[in-house]
């Protein structure tokens, strides 16, 4: 199964396959997988508040080809320790607005995975990789709903579109952990705004939980750091 097959199942119809052994992507493959993320990541950008960040095709090509490895890894189980850190590398360019969102293009379906693999033990080391990589790409992660809120945000919170894209996605998740965040809070009540009772119901309740008072949310972490 190519990985070009695989982004193309992916993006179409959310339902992929992958080979049943590790094999090498060959290089008209990847070429053509490049291909397909840059015009996914045209046509995502449509849907994206204000304007997305530029293309890193480097970072898409990764998430990609790291996204089809998890999959493989999750259903041949015979495969060991040393084979998960041999096929599936870690992201090494550098952590910017521009390869958060191309990674993402591959990587929101990240969550899935993680339920999908829930039926593995917690201490399984795929297990333990997805959250690592899932904590290192919190614009994917925002649907997590069992991790602490400990990211660095800084790359997200920087960029207007991928600021408002994760704060949507705590919204819409209804991710407590991750509103918990000292930088997120204030940004999500701004965005709920009137509509608090009807997108999130259980939000006023857990500014309770979290002895966060109105008083303690003036504006956004960039109004903060201004003062």
């Amino acid at each position: 199964m190519k990985l070009t097959d695989f982004i193309s199942g992916l993006i179409n119809d959310g339902s992929v396959t992958v080979a049943p052994k590790i094999i090498p992507f060959s290089a008209d493959d990847l070429k053509q997988a490049t291909m397909h993320l840059q015009q996914y990541q045209e046509d995502d950008t449509a849907d994206m508040p204000y304007s997305a960040p530029e293309p890193d095709l480097a970072a898409a090509l990764w998430a990609a080809e790291y996204l089809y490895r998890t999959v493989q890894f999750i259903l041949i189980r015979n495969l060991d320790e040393n084979a998960l850190h041999n096929c599936i590398q870690p992201y090494t360019g550098n952590m910017t607005p521009a390869a958060a969102y191309s990674a993402d293009l591959t990587l929101r379906y990240l969550p899935d995975l993680l339920n999908l693999a829930k039926g593995l033990s917690p201490d399984d080391p795929l297990v333990k990789q997805m959250r690592a990589t899932a904590a290192t790409w919190p614009l994917s992660a925002a649907a997590i709903n069992d991790m602490p809120a400990g990211e660095n945000l800084s790359v997200i919170l920087s960029h207007p579109s991928l600021r408002q894209a994760y704060v949507d996605r705590i919204i819409y998740a209804g991710n407590k952990e991750k509103c918990s965040h000292p930088d997120c809070l204030p940004l999500v009540r701004e965005a709920l705004g009137a509509h608090t009772a009807t997108l999130w119901p259980q939000f006023e309740p857990l500014l309770n939980d979290l002895n966060y008072g109105t008083n303690h949310i003036n504006g956004s972490p960039a109004d903060r750091q201004a003062e």
